[in-house]
């Protein structure tokens, strides 16, 4: 730890008084009724709470013992870095309390009771945050045999015939008894900051200008994301835990190549192990975080009038449902597929097999991505199969997203067939028909995929503006998801540019409002029934 405890708290405090600023200024905007801005400051604080506690990679670098530093740990600075998440979720949710639009100041009214505000705690969502500090916990007593290893530095070895071999300097490992217990605590601290909260939420004084029910519902809902967010983090440090181990096993099996143990054989296996607790460590955050990112707190506000209903409007959820259960479908696929691939470890040469392998993922992830897609499309055919033969109007997207596309793919695509870097430096070609079949796959998909769009009956009574659109954007969303997959390709298949696989994403998530604007006649009100044109 190179950052006195001075300067760690210094930046917390400046980065604290800057989040301050922000929610003071979101708070002074003072459009809308009451409840609306009650709710938009609640969001706000919530975002910005999860960001700025999770943002935090305190545990790996407290671990690590750097190659030109092995003194110590100071406690001081160690309590201050675990600290550091159960500070951000105390600071945030406490700062929320004080800082509501002016005409929503709590008001001087009677409270409700004790028991009534022990009534408001989601008892399920405390529960599983329970059992994931639980889990945590266990899993910080399950790594605590890790003995740490010392750091390496550079070393240059003169074969005798004039040429030089480098081994680069790596850092070492702390045991698990001198930085387990920090562990510990920051997972402590961060029930700790969630009792807190919960009790400045339940004890702050009603809202003013809002019913009580609904003030009632505001205080469920800012618990509900705080358990949320805190159960989230205790997943993330359970999961450092295991990466810690995995770490130590790893550097265990390369000093077997060394000529320190079982050999090539020994290696292998303990490499499976170190993939078996990353994985572990992996799926369970991973999975604990889809969970929470769905437990939605209740929206039955008094307040709130259920809205019409305009057949524009459902048929841009229905777009907005399919295409982000698809996407992040094929992201998940991506995500769990990435450490099933051979040859991950980094010490090993990159092999044919290994890009191949990720070939094939990422042009899996976009097929199943279109396959989601045209099922629902196919659906949707059948269930208008009565007016199959109405008019369909459609229209092709502007000429600029062909361009843009077109040429990507084709970069992407040449680097793939004709790799401009030596193979030793993290890509080798795998066979050109491999590579071709994948391209013609996707683009056959893909032109299959907009013929399907363009020809189906839609069930929504629109105009031919809305329903040209409509098909527009599913052809655009197409069109990306494919283009995307063709530029994490070389990205993701070179190792020397991992870092700008991020790239590809930003293609892959790229909004349709970029090439089509929300057509005109879609702010007219309408009404129709599912299945009638």
């Amino acid at each position: 730890m190179n950052n006195s405890l001075t300067s760690q708290f210094g930046s917390f405090a400046i980065a604290a008084l800057v989040i301050y600023v922000i929610l003071r200024n979101l708070a002074s905007k003072e459009g809308g009724d009451r409840l609306a801005l009650a709710r938009r400051h609640a969001f706000w604080c919530a975002l910005i709470g999860f960001f700025a506690s999770t943002s935090a990679d305190w545990f790996s670098t407290l671990a690590a013992v750097p190659y030109y530093d092995e003194s110590p740990l100071r406690i001081p600075e160690a309590i201050g870095a675990a600290a550091t998440p159960a500070l951000w979720v105390a600071f945030i949710y406490i700062a929320g309390q004080f800082t509501w639009p002016h005409k929503l100041r709590p008001k001087r009214t009677a409270s409700l009771q004790p028991r009534t505000l022990a009534g408001l705690v989601p008892k399920s969502l405390v529960g599983i945050m329970a059992a994931v500090f639980a889990a945590g916990m266990l899993a910080i007593y399950s790594v605590r045999d890790v003995t740490g290893f010392a750091p390496t530095p550079e070393v240059i070895e003169d074969d005798g015939d004039g040429y030089y071999m480098t081994a680069d300097a790596q850092d070492g490992l702390r045991s698990a008894a001198e930085v387990l217990p920090y562990l510990a605590l920051s997972l402590v601290l961060l029930l700790v900051a969630a009792f807190a909260a919960t009790i400045l939420i339940l004890r702050r004084k009603p809202l003013d200008g809002i019913s009580e029910h609904d003030n009632r519902l505001l205080r469920i809902t800012w618990l509900n994301r705080l358990y949320r967010t805190v159960t989230v983090l205790l997943a993330g440090l359970a999961g450092e835990a295991l990466h810690f181990k995995a770490r130590w096993i790893s550097d265990d099996a390369d000093k077997s190549m060394g000529g320190e143990g079982g050999g090539i054989e020994y290696w292998e296996r303990m490499n499976d192990l170190v993939g078996r607790w990353d994985q572990t460590a992996n799926f369970t955050v991973l999975t604990i975080t889809i969970v929470m990112f769905f437990w939605r707190p209740p929206v039955n506000f008094e307040s709130l009038r259920p809205a019409v209903s305009s057949a524009f409007a459902r048929l841009r959820e229905q777009l907005f449902a399919v295409q982000y259960l698809s996407a992040v479908a094929a992201i998940l696929l991506v995500a769990v597929g990435w450490p099933m691939l051979p040859s991950s470890e980094t010490q090993e040469m990159p092999t044919v097999e290994r890009a191949t392998a990720i070939l094939l993922l990422l042009a899996g992830a976009a097929l199943f991505y279109l396959l989601v897609n045209a099922a629902y499309l196919a659906y949707m055919a059948f269930r208008t199969r009565a007016v199959a033969r109405l008019p369909k109007p459609a229209a092709r997207l502007p000429l600029w997203t062909y361009v843009v596309a077109g040429l990507l793919m084709a970069a992407s695509l040449y680097f793939l067939l004709f790799p401009p870097l030596d193979p030793l430096r993290g890509f080798v070609a795998p066979n050109r028909w491999i590579i071709a079949g994948l391209a013609a796959a996707l683009l056959a998909a893909h032109a299959g995929f907009v013929l399907l769009a363009r020809t189906v009956a839609i069930p929504w009574q629109v105009g031919a503006e809305v329903e040209i659109w409509y098909r527009q954007v599913l052809e655009f969303r197409s069109l990306r998801v494919v283009a995307g997959a063709f530029v994490a390709m070389p990205l993701m298949g070179y190792q020397l540019f991992a870092e700008f696989s991020l790239f590809g994403l930003l293609v892959f998530c790229a909004p349709a409002v970029l090439a089509l604007p929300r057509p005109q006649g879609s702010m007219r009100p309408e009404t129709s029934d599912a299945g009638r044109r």
